[in-house]
């Protein structure tokens, strides 16, 4: 008996702890863009830059446990100072709500689209980093001729081996995942999310004061948290069945990679994405990891400068056969 009460007040005082978590995660990064009705969800949309811009839009695409910030402070600042920028919370994710189905990449891919259609964005460059580049990806897929291009970086686009990171896995399953989310993510997660952001910058360094500029604590919220988990167990089966479309791809399509990267391995993925899609540039960055959006801003900037030239032509090639 007395075991139990000790259980149920440590649980409780967790509980209430992982409450605090999150509120002071909102309090410390709020939205910071337009709440955006899109059919019957809600996506969060930073919408920057001169709107009045010769250059196609860029639309950016975060990847895995981070939100629009990260996106915003490796590039959507500088690109910003040229072109207009629309960066989103995916679905699910910082501030976005998101439907049952919505772990589904093309799910995700639509409300994307919808939400820069309503902005009035017309054939922009869509940038994916990771996970997000598996989201690009499908939004291409079904998309291609309202975009101009098409620009992948580290993305996640064909099959590996092994599976998810046990805590994902448990984020899943009943009462264990409901427990881990509410009481120990919220407090646990808080003491080692700095030295994750250093493994998975390495062997880069990370931007100083990255985790707090980024809104990283707005992870370990337990709806945030249940949505990126069951986005990552969810992927490897999406992948198998998307990746023998690449092919169909003739947009003008930049991939970009680290050779240091660990976390989404520059062969199995990019390497053999630069191989499937007709015409694309595959540009491999020496001694660079997974965030290489961070790492080589400018090299990244000149990518997404050169697929602006390429769909220009792309364009004026285009004009000059119906003309």
């Amino acid at each position: 008996m007395a075991g139990a009460v000790l259980a149920a007040l440590v649980f409780g005082s967790l509980f209430v702890l992982g409450g605090c978590a999150a509120w002071r995660a909102e309090k410390k990064s709020p939205a910071i863009g337009k709440l955006l009705p899109v059919g019957a969800e809600t996506i969060h949309i930073l919408d920057i830059g001169p709107r009045d811009s010769s250059l196609p839009p860029v639309v950016l695409i975060h990847g895995a446990s981070v939100n629009l910030r990260d996106m915003k402070l490796a590039l959507g600042d500088e690109l910003s100072k040229t072109r207009r920028v629309l960066i989103v919370d995916r679905p699910g994710r910082g501030y976005s709500t998101r439907p049952r189905d919505g772990w589904r990449l093309d799910r995700q891919a639509r409300l994307i689209r919808d939400a820069v259609r309503a902005e009035g964005a017309e054939n922009p460059i869509l940038v994916g980093q990771s996970f997000g580049g598996s989201v690009a990806l499908a939004y291409a897929l079904e998309f291609q001729n309202e975009l101009s291009g098409l620009v992948l970086l580290a993305p996640v686009s064909h099959e590996w081996p092994g599976g998810v990171a046990w805590y994902n896995k448990a984020s899943g399953l009943p009462v264990i995942g409901f427990l881990l989310r509410r009481a120990i993510i919220p407090v646990y997660a808080r003491l080692s999310a700095k030295s994750g952001v250093a493994k998975s910058f390495d062997p880069d360094i990370a931007p100083a004061g990255y985790y707090e500029k980024s809104g990283l604590a707005l992870l370990f919220r337990p709806g945030d948290f249940k949505n990126n988990a069951s986005d990552i167990r969810r992927l490897k089966a999406q992948i198998i069945a998307m990746q023998g479309r690449y092919g169909s791809l003739v947009l003008p399509t930049a991939i970009v990679t680290g050779d240091a990267d660990a976390t989404v391995s520059p062969n199995l993925h990019s390497a053999a994405l630069a191989r499937e899609i007709p015409g694309a540039t595959h540009l491999v960055l020496a001694g660079t990891g997974h965030a290489l959006h961070h790492a080589e801003t400018g090299r990244i900037l000149d990518v997404i400068d050169d697929v602006s030239v390429r769909a220009r032509r792309s364009e004026k090639s285009e004009r000059a056969v119906y003309e």
